[in-house]
Parts: C-alpha cells; sequence; structure tokens
C-alpha cells in the first residue's frame, strides 16, 4: 500500500510538475508577445522623446523670437513717442515764447501809460495850484469875493462829476 501510495503521489507531483511547465510555458510566450510589443513602442517612446525635446526647442525659439519683435516694436514706438513729444513741447516752447513777448510788449505799452499818466497827474496837481494862487490873488485884489470862488469851485465840481 505505501507503495500503491507513494506512486499516486509522485503522479500527481508529476501532473502538478507538467501543469507547472505548460504555465511557465505561456508566461514566458506572453512575455515574449510583451517584449515584441515593448520593443516597437521603444521606438514610439524615443520619437516622442524626441518631439518632447524638439516641440521644447522650437518654443524656446519662439519665444526668443516673439521677445526680439517685442523690443524692435517697443523701441519703434519709445522712437516715435519721443519724437511726438519733442514736437508738442517744441510746439508748447513756441506758444510761450509768443506769449512771453506779447506780455513784454504789454508791460513796455504799461510802463509808458504809467509815465504819461504820472505826467499828467503831475500837470493836473500843477495847474490846480496854480488855479488856487490865482483865485487868492484875485481875491487879494478884490477882484473876486470868497463867495464868487466857492461858487466857482461848485461849478467846477458839478461839470467835471457830469463828464465822467
Amino acid at each position: 500500500m505505501k507503495e500503491g501510495y507513494l506512486q499516486t503521489k509522485i503522479t500527481e507531483i508529476v501532473d502538478k510538475c507538467k501543469q507547472l511547465e505548460q504555465l511557465m510555458t505561456m508566461e514566458r510566450s506572453k512575455i515574449a508577445l510583451l517584449e515584441e510589443r515593448v520593443g516597437g513602442a521603444k521606438e514610439l517612446i524615443k520619437k516622442l522623446k524626441n518631439l518632447e525635446t524638439f516641440k521644447e526647442q522650437i518654443a524656446k525659439e519662439l519665444k526668443s523670437e516673439n521677445q526680439k519683435l517685442i523690443d524692435v516694436e517697443l523701441e519703434k514706438i519709445s522712437k516715435n513717442v519721443s519724437k511726438q513729444v519733442d514736437k508738442i513741447l517744441a510746439t508748447k516752447s513756441q506758444d510761450l515764447d509768443k506769449t512771453a513777448d506779447y506780455l513784454k510788449n504789454k508791460e513796455s505799452e504799461f510802463k509808458k501809460q504809467s509815465a504819461v499818466l504820472n505826467d499828467i497827474y503831475k500837470e493836473i496837481i500843477y495847474l490846480r495850484e496854480h488855479n488856487q494862487i490865482l483865485m487868492m490873488k484875485l481875491v487879494n485884489k478884490g477882484i473876486l469875493s470868497d463867495r464868487e470862488v466857492e461858487e466857482t469851485d461848485r461849478r467846477s465840481l458839478k461839470k467835471a462829476k457830469e463828464s465822467k
């Protein structure tokens, strides 16, 4: 019985070994298939990596070219703005110069008119004083009375107010 039992166990073990061997063969074939697929994918992965580096290089080049274009445009704009500012400043400067010349002319005219008014004022003061002295002399000589002098003053004052 021991021999039969051992034989059955041995056959079971042999069967299990065959099953394991078949399983191993299947797994080996699956691995081979995967290696074939991965082998083809390796080239694809390599191409994808190359494509990624190419994409990064193109992005860098585009960025640098865009920056150059932006710099050129900024330079053009700044020159244009600078020219326009210079033109505006020149125009405003000319306007200010004209205004300054106008004000100088007006100032000289005002000075002349002030001098003329000063002369007229001095002459008026002279004539008033002269008139008072004449009136006093006429009163002293008895040609006019004080009342006539006052009446003459009132009339003169009234005519002066009417002429304003």
